[in-house]
């Protein structure tokens, strides 16, 4: 496939506020670190592509005490904000199965959905402590799993970054200026990149394999390119990327 150049426009769908012993490892209490719910609207000429889908509407009273959500950070405006529809996105990949980054797919009648195989296989049967994550109706979605690297589309690639989920991956965007790492969760914040040279990137709290967490945080280091952080509302001081 040809490779083309994209350009990339994070969308604010939720925000929430975490403690930073939340974002880091280990990390000190007391600290409160602001977050968002995203998604990457990818636009190539009349293409469109999303990577996640965010919450979907805050429709129950856990996701209302976790998360605040204002009408214009519902999908539908967001995505107005570009001149697009749901019916308009042709494809969305999911970095992982986890609720606030998966619950919106059913707003996106037109679209394939990708996901790793090995993550839609353990979201099936989570561990009891990652069940809330996954508390999510995936019925009705129609997967196609992938295997590990894969190019999806000229000029966007997947990645495997195992360690937050079984199945995280990451999305690889060329664009006119260079390129983008869409990092999901395996990155969430700014922060965590935050460490002296030579050093791993600092892994968040959540995992199922710290060991695979810390070999995908040290292969997105060592990738090259510019890494846009999975919550961090950093990344919304640029409407678009590039």
């Amino acid at each position: 496939m040809t490779a083309r150049q994209w350009t990339i426009a994070p969308l604010v769908l939720a925000t929430a506020m975490r403690d930073r012993s939340q974002v880091l490892l280990l990390g000190p209490l007391g600290f409160g670190v602001p977050g968002v719910v995203l998604a990457w609207l990818l636009m190539s000429g009349n293409e469109k592509i999303l990577v996640d889908t965010g919450l979907g509407e805050l429709d129950t009273a856990e996701l209302k005490n976790d998360f605040g959500q204002s009408q214009d950070q519902l999908i539908e405006p967001q995505l107005m904000r570009f001149d697009t529809a749901p019916h308009d996105i042709s494809l969305v990949i999911n970095t992982h199965l986890h609720v606030d980054h998966c619950r919106g797919n059913g707003y996106f009648k037109n679209a394939r959905f990708l996901v790793q195989k090995r993550e839609f296989e353990y979201a099936q049967n989570p561990l009891p402590v990652h069940r809330p994550a996954y508390h999510v109706d995936l019925t009705g979605m129609k997967f196609e799993f992938l295997g590990g690297d894969t190019q999806v589309a000229p000029g966007i690639n997947v990645i495997l970054t195992p360690g937050h989920s079984p199945g995280s991956q990451a999305v690889l965007v060329e664009t006119a200026e260079d390129r983008y790492v869409i990092a999901g969760d395996t990155i969430t914040h700014y922060e965590n990149m935050a460490v002296p040279d030579g050093d791993s990137f600092w892994p968040g709290p959540l995992y199922v394999d710290l060991k695979e967490f810390y070999q995908s945080l040290d292969r997105l280091k060592n990738l090259g390119g510019i890494i846009l952080p999975g919550h961090d509302p950093l990344v919304l001081k640029r409407k678009t990327y590039p």
